[in-house]
């Protein structure tokens, strides 16, 4: 019928109705924002309402949008249910399986491994999600999530199980011609996160150990870090399943231990069952016992 719903015009209106605007739409959609505009003005003129208020600060819900929007979320939702849980049907482990970590997790401890898991299980696929953000589990931007928390952090609400893999243990390292150089660590040049992780207890810690004296070196992710310190620039904070295992960096020897940080693995009620899911949350929590340095075992 001519003035049936769409559901392709239904997605573009809850990706505006979330994002307050056009432009914000077309970047979750990977589209542009004049798409978006077409497959809201057709909404609303198959509905014959008016459902945004355009306005220069955004795109503001009316009466009758708030209302539509409460509804097409709640068929959203139960629709992204029933796609999680149909990942668990079957008794092979097999399907796509969306990981979502951080940088350092994903190049340094995941990808590296993930041989072990393909030939442990040859009919699943792997996609590694990796983010400094953290993924919307609910939405399916992965069905597993590995993260680093700060100490004592909220980790879930209660539509998700996490399971507490231990703690990921850091330690300064630096390449040996500066250590020769430099016998008393105090002295030498370091790096650490910049100011856009001002909130980061364990770089804060770090510029403290030096006294408040300035990083050589400031950038926004441990990569940049990490390869500046392999090149002789200077000391460098790392998890110790990678700083050990770098022969082109060495611990530095009478430093101050680091806190660890909190290893948590994530993922939605609906996949409890999903046996995909479940074989990938053993493999992981078996790689961490083994790589990691994880103060205990996840259930």
């Amino acid at each position: 019928m001519e003035n049936e719903l769409d559901w392709n015009d239904l997605k573009f209106f809850l990706a505006v109705a979330r994002g307050g605007g056009l432009t914000p739409a077309a970047q979750v959609l990977g589209t542009s924002a004049s798409t978006v505009s077409r497959h809201v003005d057709a909404l609303e003129a198959r509905l014959g309402v008016r459902l945004f208020m355009r306005q220069q600060r955004g795109y503001l819900l009316t009466d009758e949008g708030s209302a539509l929007f409460g509804q097409v979320a709640e068929v959203e939702r139960a629709t992204q249910a029933v796609e999680r849980q149909r990942g668990g049907l079957g008794d092979a482990v097999s399907g796509l399986i969306k990981v979502a970590t951080s940088e350092t997790l994903g190049n340094h401890l995941l990808a590296p491994n993930l041989a072990g898991f393909a030939a442990r299980h040859p009919r699943a696929q792997v996609e590694l999600v990796v983010s400094r953000h953290l993924a919307d589990l609910s939405r399916r931007e992965a069905d597993l999530a590995l993260r680093m928390m700060e100490p004592d952090a909220p980790v879930i609400g209660t539509d998700y199980i996490a399971h507490a893999l231990g703690k990921v243990y850091f330690g300064l390292y630096a390449a040996p011609a500066l250590l020769s150089a430099h016998p008393d660590w105090r002295t030498m040049p370091y790096m650490t996160w910049d100011e856009s992780w001002a909130h980061y207890s364990m770089g804060n810690w770090l510029v403290g150990q030096f006294g408040g004296r300035e990083p050589l070196l400031r950038a926004n992710n441990l990569q940049a870090q990490y390869a500046a310190a392999r090149s002789g620039l200077g000391l460098v904070m790392l998890p110790r399943f990678l700083g050990d295992a770098d022969p082109l960096l060495r611990p530095v020897p009478g430093t101050p231990v680091p806190a660890g940080r909190d290893l948590w693995l994530v993922y939605h009620r609906d996949l409890k069952a999903s046996r995909r899911v479940q074989a990938m949350r053993r493999y992981i929590g078996e790689l961490v016992a083994r790589l990691a340095g994880a103060a205990r075992p996840g259930p």
